[in-house]
């Protein structure tokens, strides 16, 4: 099961795109678009009308959610004894091979827009861990601006607070630290001093996606952080990465 998400600020909006056809089914089943909310301490699960595009899609426009808001597909009768208290995983329709994408699209306010594939798997939503992001590999130094939306999705209604760095590996320090929170989209503008190799974004207690935004000449460029294992060749690549993870959250503590 997937979940999808948007952002929005003062220099970004998002549209959210989500076909709900299956990548082997031409025709479509009676599947609907739900948006989970925080009220009160508990999920608010609403059913979303009118949000289509041909026969195809689901559209959701920027004035159509906030950074709290999340989105997943489900049959009606899925959703009607959802536990308000934790999210939970209610069906496969999005568990298909290749693998189901939606569009997130981001515009720069008065300039150009940029998108990329952004489901956030149920498998996420469950756990707690840490974030390792390498700073260099997606900010882009010669660009005007650059920032970094984190989202994370935790299965319980909370919106609680914890902590991002910015670390140097290689002076052992840390050269930024900013508050943010869980079951929201938040937002760090980078200095650009700090897109060097060694520096390091990470976070401790919760999980979430970094997603780098570059913007130049008020042209965007919006990419998502991979594991780092995947940059990583050599076949011990886990411990290599786990021994880095093991040096940066000495630095944080």
């Amino acid at each position: 099961m997937n979940y999808y998400f948007g952002l929005k600020n003062s220099i970004f909006s998002s549209e959210i795109q989500i076909p709900f056809f299956k990548n082997k089914e031409t025709k479509p089943e009676n599947i609907l678009l739900y948006k989970a909310s925080i009220l009160n301490n508990v999920w608010k699960i609403e059913k979303i009308n009118n949000n289509k595009i041909s026969s195809e899609f689901f559209i959701i426009k920027s004035n159509d959610h906030s950074n709290s808001d999340i989105f997943f597909l489900a049959h009606p009768n899925e959703v009607q004894n959802l536990d308000i208290n934790k999210l939970t995983n209610i069906n496969d329709y999005t568990e298909t091979s290749p693998a189901y994408r939606a569009n997130l699209k981001i515009i720069f306010k008065n300039g150009g827009f940029s998108s990329y594939q952004s489901e956030y798997p149920y498998s996420m939503i469950k756990k707690k861990g840490s974030i390792l992001s390498s700073v260099h590999s997606l900010a882009n130094i010669n660009a005007d601006s650059n920032y970094i939306f984190i989202k994370n999705i935790y299965e319980r209604p909370i919106h609680k607070i914890f902590n991002c760095f910015l670390v140097n590996i290689k002076t052992k320090k840390i050269e930024e630290k900013f508050e943010i929170k869980t079951n929201f989209t938040n937002f760090i503008e980078l200095n650009k001093k700090l897109i060097r190799p060694e520096i390091f974004l990470s976070t401790k207690e919760f999980l979430g996606i970094p997603i780098y935004a570059s913007v130049k000449n008020k042209h965007v460029s919006f990419e998502h952080t991979h594991p780092l294992h995947e940059y990583v060749l050599s076949k011990d690549k886990f411990t290599i990465i786990g021994n880095l993870k093991k040096e940066i959250n000495e630095i944080t503590s």
